[in-house]
């Protein structure tokens, strides 16, 4: 459950920190609420740019799609995992899934 707090406290920390990761992080709120938030203070003009926010609007990252020869990972999704583009797996199969594991 998201933790309650006050616009003029959220507009303190927004002016503080300007990353929306480090805000939900010490607000204890979801990065969604907190766009939703936002949206209201700029609306209310009690926050003139929202733009400045850095990470408030995140692309949502593609899914993971199959090729004929190969599985291809979004780059957004190897860059938010402890792994780094150019390693390299070893392919298992379970029933239901596909395990990659770093060689």
């Amino acid at each position: 459950m998201a933790a309650k707090i006050s616009d003029k406290a959220l507009l303190k920390i927004i002016q503080e920190q300007m990353n929306a990761d480090r805000i939900c992080e010490q607000t204890n709120i979801t990065l969604k609420t907190l766009q939703t938030r936002v949206a209201k203070l700029t609306y209310k003009n009690r926050l003139k740019n929202p733009s400045a926010i850095k990470g408030l609007y995140k692309p949502h990252p593609k899914v993971v799609r199959f090729s004929q020869n190969s599985i291809i990972i979004p780059k957004t999704r190897i860059e938010e995992s402890p792994f780094r583009p150019g390693d390299q797996f070893e392919v298992t199969f379970d029933p239901k899934k596909i395990i990659l594991e770093k060689i």
